[in-house]
């Protein structure tokens, strides 16, 4: 029966209640929009991070993240894949070799990253002319091959330093040049076969990184990262999630939510005083009705129900028609094209170019939160007013 008056009462000064859920209902869309444009572009960074460049985790010798050296190798990556199969069944990994060295061609010269992956088993990057490399042959970042001036067939020669402490150099041919989600290895990188960079610099079977990849795509990997370093043995490997290798892209991620946040609270505040408003004005038209229930022997706390539930009814309309909104808005644009306002990487990572919107089911959460809870707080003080009036005062009201 509550629910009956209280929806009756909602309707009594449609004008006032449609501008307050209107309200309500904009600051609705607001949240799960920004939500979830913010969400879409937090997915793709972190999917194009984990299925590229870093992966999920990664396991190195002890102390490679802090200090990487060329003699800090994984020497038997072939137990630490059995070890992760069994901690993470599903999971696979990929195995690379970094190094930094000297590239030159004719007589350009530059500093570079080189990298020894696994061929058929890496997508680092994606090859844009030639072939993929065989013996002796590299692939060149695009950016890179533009300075020196190479080719698909072009020789490059690179020179570094082995584990072992002896120059390494070597004279390859140019297979191919490639892009990939970092301008950083686009201008910087020459990528061999693995077993190619081991012999360069000599490490043997070892190996710098070893990059793990779920089956599922997701953001938080902290059990995934605890199930693996119990399988390993952690006086000579470590195992770390791309959170940690990447902490300045994680805070980045979690600073952008906390200000969500703030901007809830914002939207929280400025429509909460509309309720508020508008909930002060419909008690104090009923003053004599509300008196008149008194007089008849109705509990304060059935009045204090009643002007709650009409708030609640509102918020309830105002959520449903916000969402709407945000539904016809996020899927009425689709995609949204970044390639011209990002044109470089944060932090070593490309920006998406472009996103495909949808609405995120956990926008819902703090879009329900706002719109109930501001319609609960914005009536709590007329309602508690309400509850207090005395019926013969209230009688006399006009």
């Amino acid at each position: 029966m509550l629910f009956a008056i209280a929806w009756r009462n909602v309707w009594r000064n449609a004008r006032r209640s449609i501008i307050t859920m209107s309200a309500l209902a904009l600051g609705v869309a607001g949240i799960v929009t920004l939500f979830s444009y913010r969400e879409v572009a937090n997915e793709a960074i972190v999917a194009d991070l984990t299925a590229g460049l870093v992966g999920h985790m990664q396991v190195h010798a002890l102390g490679y993240q802090e200090a990487p050296a060329i003699g800090l190798t994984v020497e038997n990556p072939v137990q630490v894949e059995a070890a992760l199969r069994g901690a993470l069944p599903g999971a696979t990994s990929e195995r690379r070799v970094i190094g930094a060295g000297l590239a030159g061609s004719g007589d350009r010269s530059s500093p570079v990253m080189v990298l020894g992956v696994e061929p058929g088993v890496s997508n680092l990057y994606t090859l844009e002319a030639g072939h993929p490399p065989g013996a002796k042959e590299v692939l060149v970042g695009r950016a890179l091959a533009d300075d020196l001036g190479v080719k698909p067939a072009d020789e490059l020669v690179l020179v570094s330093q082995g584990k072992d402490g002896s120059v390494a150099n070597d004279r390859y041919t140019v297979a191919g040049t490639f892009v990939s989600s970092s301008a950083e290895l686009d201008g910087n990188a020459v990528v061999l076969p693995l077993a190619e960079a081991q012999s360069f610099f000599a490490l043997g079977e070892g190996v710098h990184q070893l990059v793990v990849r779920l089956p599922l795509q997701k953001e938080d990997v902290t059990p995934e990262t605890a199930a693996l370093r119990n399988a390993l043995d952690l006086e000579t490997l470590e195992a770390l999630s791309w959170a940690e290798m990447l902490p300045q892209m994680k805070a980045s991620i979690d600073n952008k939510r906390k200000n969500q946040g703030f901007v809830d609270f914002i939207i929280f505040v400025i429509v909460g005083l509309g309720v508020f408003n508008a909930m002060t004005m419909a008690v104090f038209e009923r003053t004599r009705e509300l008196g008149v229930l008194g007089a008849l022997g109705t509990r304060p706390r059935r009045v204090l129900a009643m002007v709650l539930l009409e708030a609640l009814w509102q918020g309830a309309l105002a959520f449903a028609v916000g969402v709407a909104v945000a539904a016809a808005v996020l899927y009425g644009i689709g995609t949204v094209d970044l390639s011209s306002m990002l044109g470089g990487d944060v932090m070593g990572v490309k920006m998406p170019s472009h996103l495909e919107l949808k609405l995120l089911p956990g926008s819902l959460k703090g879009a329900a939160v706002t719109a109930f809870f501001t319609a609960i707080v914005g009536a709590l003080l007329p309602a508690l007013r309400a509850m207090r009036l005395e019926p013969v005062e209230a009688l006399r009201h006009t």
